[in-house]
């Protein structure tokens, strides 16, 4: 190995003894910095488990959320379609009575009945 290389001070580190007093305060630095590691180790986590927690209810929250909002318009669709068939069957009836229809198809058509006098009045147009 080369003299400056971090593999020489490596071998150089290892190969010199240490004495009783330098083994205890490697020992003590090396179990703070394993604590310390480990704590940090275990905050990560934590973190990494509240934030995807976080996202994953965001996630169904706004899923709901569009839901929500589909079972509106359909509710909305719904309340039309019961409208119009309303509509409908009364249109229905209406056009079985004969009392509804003939004034109706005359108004339409622009027929007259004898001794009648059709007249169409025109508005102007507006400028």
């Amino acid at each position: 190995m080369r003299r400056g290389s971090i593999g020489h001070k490596i071998s150089r580190m290892a190969g010199k003894p240490l004495g009783r007093e330098a083994r205890k305060r490697r020992e003590r630095t090396m179990a703070r910095v394993t604590r310390i590691a480990g704590r940090m180790l275990a905050l990560a986590a934590a973190l990494l488990v509240a934030i995807s927690f976080s996202v994953q209810a965001w996630r169904v929250g706004y899923q709901n959320y569009q839901l929500h909002k589909q079972i509106d318009a359909v509710e909305d669709q719904n309340r039309q379609l019961a409208a119009d068939t309303v509509n409908l069957r009364r249109d229905i009836i209406l056009s079985r009575d004969p009392e509804y229809l003939v004034p109706l198809i005359h108004e339409q058509l622009g027929l007259t009945k004898p001794n009648e006098l059709f007249i169409e009045v025109a508005t102007p147009a507006p400028k």
